[in-house]
């Protein structure tokens, strides 16, 4: 596979993960928002985050998208899905004492560790997608290939 269609697959699949998310959000915001203040920082904090972090999902949904900004956009995913599996991981030691939300759309129906093995898998398709944008992943293949007789 040429390193161009790698790279618009791993790109499009953490577009469509995000797209998707923040769709979710906004299509039931009530619910998104009530779910925020639900959380373990005051409320102001809350009210930001319930557009912010979908304004943010959709910009680098379109970002993954355009060659010119997909490295940056790349980066820029995987700092967020490691923010949001930190997160996680954090909820799921019982250190706040409770579950302080519950995920929409098809991570709705998830445990949180199932969540957890699914962000782990969107950080390995985003560090490999970062290798391949530049060329570790296929300069690593090169140097393994057997020599042509």
């Amino acid at each position: 596979m040429k390193k161009e269609s790698i790279l618009l697959v791993v790109s499009g699949l953490i577009a469509a993960l995000f797209f998707y998310a923040a769709m979710a959000k906004l299509m039931d915001y009530d619910k998104s928002l009530s779910e925020m203040r639900n959380q373990i920082f005051p409320v102001f904090i809350a009210k930001t985050l319930t557009w912010l972090i979908p304004v943010i999902e959709i910009v680098l949904s379109l970002l993954l998208l355009f060659p010119s900004s997909r490295k940056m956009a790349l980066w820029a995913s995987l700092f967020l899905l490691i923010a949001f599996t930190l997160y996680i991981a954090i909820v799921m030691t019982g250190v706040f004492g409770r579950i302080p939300c519950s995920c929409g759309g098809i991570l709705e129906n998830m445990s949180y560790g199932n969540h957890l093995m699914f962000n782990l898998f969107f950080i390995a398709i985003a560090i490999f997608g970062l290798l391949t944008e530049n060329n570790k992943w296929f300069n690593f293949l090169k140097e393994r290939r057997l020599p042509k007789n």
